[in-house]
């Protein structure tokens, strides 16, 4: 088994200091910022010596990562060590600590000492940590007084900025759900909503027991549950059972006294696909939306009966004039930015962007926001790919982080990088184009293996996951089916052992472009695993799907490979979906039927 340890952790800072106890006990550190970054570092690289994970991780929780680690017959020997800031969950997690494999498990209050003890315990087998809840009475008093004292909760209609600012994070984040939230005694009240079932708005709250947002002001930190449907914590959830909830993320609401006041959180039916970049950017939005809160209520009680004279009223800052400020500031960076206005309108741009990109400073202000992708896809060896991550990235307006190659106007790798920030007119964001070329970025290059198969040129499988979450999702909302054709390569062993690598790296790359060329827009191509590859066609039928796979097995050549093509049925999981796929194939390879393959 290799000697390294893997650090599933979405912040940096914490993943730091994790890293320098494995190192202390002799042990390569490996650190992935979400449960599925860390499924592709195991695939890479096998089970790790030990695990170091949260619980709530973004795109595949801790409970998922654990399952699946356990499934492997690699991972038998891993020590796993759980480090969590919310108390329910590891008191969940200590009742499954043996189905998961769980030596350690330790609150993210736990001081420097007693981490390395954790550590040192699992890597000797040993159990360490409890599941028993720390609650700190004396914290909640304080806190529940903090909300009573600012007066937050008020009869009435929500207030109409609040509802404003609220349905701005759902477009942002590409949800239906967004929730001001206050966590009071016995239940959570929402400040604001939009996208909720009428019954929840008119009630504006639910017991606190039911409360996702509950976990997050215990926690006092940001909480992602990408799917509640088979969370061990949430799936017997009311909200989870009936419909309501399939996914949440959400961010503390943290006073200036330190008290956490309640969440802002995004909801959706269906699983959400959040990476830790956009969990980051919610909790930066929950900070000033906490201080927007506490200094509203406090201004609103001490202004003084008699109107201040002019020289003293206080400046309404409108959309325009926050972006001006942005402007001033862009154009003394010398790092390419650009300010994109709410409604995805480029505003803003600097010297040393329009230098990067080969245009005029003048042009790239005024230019759509389509066009500039379109412009930037250009400059690379790989058009159509580069637009689809592009347009992949930018369809929820959400904190985006990928890396390109540009071939134009000189050869460089620039990380493309995009996080929302409020503007009184709803969501902006500041993009900037990082150049890479001056010297080696070890967590870019990592970052594009782990999206991009060097060898086709295809996605791999954790992007091609989430676009086909998307995908399907988008074609339930529009009522259009979805299917998918899974095709091996299973002469591939043949080919390398009497032809040689080249030959078998050559007839890979083959398949790639012959399923390519059958998934037009919005369809797409991904190097699955090894030999195999998955192709979606959204709006596709079962009758145009193996149209689609016939076509694929119809062009000249021996092509030495079986596929099979299935349809997403009803409101059926992805997942539920690509094992239905995997079974169909795994029967298909011992059959090798003539119309299947062609000699």
């Amino acid at each position: 088994m290799p000697r390294y340890a893997l650090i599933a952790e979405p912040d940096r800072h914490r993943a730091a200091g994790l890293l320098s106890l494995v190192r202390q006990e002799g042990l390569e550190g490996v650190v992935a910022r979400d449960g599925a970054e860390a499924q592709d570092l195991v695939r890479l690289r096998g089970a790790p010596t030990l695990l170091v994970t949260d619980l709530a991780l973004p795109r595949v929780d801790g409970f998922a990562l654990l399952a699946w680690l356990r499934g492997r017959s690699d991972a038998s020997d891993t020590a796993v060590m759980v480090v969590t800031a919310f108390d329910e969950l590891r008191v969940r997690a200590w009742q499954l600590k043996d189905a998961l494999g769980i030596h350690a498990l330790l609150s993210r209050r736990a001081g420097p000492e007693a981490m390395r003890d954790g550590m040192r315990r699992a890597l000797a087998g040993q159990l360490a940590g409890h599941g028993q809840l720390e609650l700190d009475a004396e914290v909640e008093q304080r806190r529940l007084a903090r909300i009573d004292e600012l007066k937050l909760v008020e009869p009435g209609l929500p207030d109409a900025g609040l509802q404003e600012l609220v349905a701005e994070v759902a477009q942002a984040f590409g949800v239906p759900v967004a929730l001001l939230t206050l966590v009071l005694g016995d239940r959570q009240w929402f400040k604001a909503h939009v996208g909720l079932p009428p019954a929840l708005a008119k009630d504006r709250g639910t017991p606190r027991d039911w409360s996702f947002c509950h976990h997050v002001v215990q926690g006092r930190e940001a909480m992602v549950v990408p799917d509640a449907t088979r969370h061990p914590v949430f799936r017997d959830n009311p909200l989870v059972r009936d419909g309501i909830v399939g996914s949440y993320a959400g961010a503390p609401l943290i006073a200036s006294t330190g008290d956490v006041l309640g969440s802002l959180c995004v909801i959706d039916t269906r699983t959400l696909m959040l990476g830790p970049e956009d969990l980051a950017a919610l909790r930066e939005l929950a900070g000033r939306v906490a201080e927007d809160l506490e200094y509203t209520t406090l201004r609103g009680r001490t202004r003084p009966a008699a109107p201040r004279p002019p020289a003293a009223t206080e400046p309404v800052l409108t959309e325009a004039a926050a972006l001006a400020l942005v402007r001033e500031a862009v154009s003394a960076l010398a790092v390419p930015v650009l300010v994109v206005a709410p409604g995805r309108k480029p505003f803003a741009a600097n010297a040393a962007l329009a230098e990067l990109l080969g245009l005029p400073e003048d042009r790239l202000s005024g230019m759509p926001f389509d066009s500039l992708r379109q412009h930037v896809a250009s400059l690379t060896a790989d058009p159509g790919g580069t637009l689809r991550r592009l347009d992949l990235a930018a369809e929820g307006s959400r904190g985006v982080d990928l890396t390109l190659s540009l071939e134009r106007p000189q050869p460089r790798g620039v990380r493309w990088v995009a996080r929302p920030f409020l503007v009184p007119g709803g969501v902006a964001q500041l993009l900037s184009l990082m150049d890479l070329s001056g010297g080696a970025d070890l967590e870019a290059q990592r970052e594009r293996l782990l999206r991009q198969d060097a060898l086709t040129g295809l996605d791999t499988r954790r992007v091609g996951e989430e676009r086909l979450a998307k995908e399907i999702g988008r074609c339930r909302r529009e009522g259009l089916p979805v299917s998918l054709v899974l095709v091996d390569l299973v002469e591939l062993g043949d080919i390398n052992h009497s032809r040689g690598f080249d030959a078998g790296d050559e007839a890979l790359r083959e398949l790639a472009r012959r399923a390519e060329g059958l998934c037009p827009p919005p369809g797409f191509a991904v190097r699955w695993t090894g030999g195999s590859f998955l192709l979606a066609l959204p709006g596709a039928d079962a009758v145009a799907a193996e149209a689609v796979r016939q076509r694929l097995h119809d062009a000249p050549g021996p092509p030495g490979w079986v596929s099979i093509a299935v349809t997403v049925q009803g409101e059926e999981d992805p997942n539920g979906t690509l094992d239905r796929a995997h079974a169909a194939l795994a029967r298909a390879k011992p059959e090798r039927k003539p119309a299947i393959q062609k000699d």
